[in-house]
């Protein structure tokens, strides 16, 4: 097998974990949902240190992490925190969180190389607390507001550390 396809194959786990978060919040499993979503992490946190010590870092390989990242920590957090609520205007805050997770990955992919810390919050961050919503069960009015604060710290201007294994 080709080093390269090593590191790619643990994004394309990330994507697949984003979408059984999806299937599961589909089917009212929630728990499994937020599982999926702390795994999709957890080989999204992998590929890039995978790719960095096999040294087959690629634009290709990149462009896959964002899309499987959108995928992973935009809309499956999105699908699931809305099954999870049943408030059908909550769809609205959804769309926009999701299209903020967008303009930061792509804010993310060209000036990536210009500054040693993320400039605004990682969209993975989304995985590790949409499902601590779901494990406490948190009501309505708290998931909302950690949902907007998510959102607008995403497009912000705030420097986060970049923490690598």
């Amino acid at each position: 097998m080709n080093k390269k396809n090593i590191a790619n194959i643990v994004t394309f786990l990330n994507l697949i974990f984003g979408l059984i978060s999806i299937f599961s919040s589909l089917k009212n499993h929630f728990i499994w949902a937020g599982a999926a979503l702390i795994t999709a992490v957890i080989f999204d946190c992998l590929d890039g240190t995978i790719a960095r010590k096999l040294k087959v870092e690629s634009d290709f390989g990149a462009e896959l992490d964002s899309l499987s990242d959108l995928v992973s920590f935009g809309v499956a957090p999105a699908v699931l925190l809305f099954i999870f609520y049943d408030v059908w205007w909550f769809a609205f805050l959804f769309l926009i969180f999701i299209l903020s997770g967008a303009f930061r990955l792509a804010r993310f992919n060209i000036l990536k190389s210009k500054f040693k810390d993320f400039l605004g919050m990682p969209i993975t961050v989304n995985g590790v607390v949409f499902p601590l919503i779901i494990f406490f069960n948190l009501k309505p009015i708290i998931g909302l507001i950690l949902v907007l604060i998510s959102t607008i710290l995403m497009i912000s201007k705030v420097k986060f550390k970049k923490v690598r294994l």
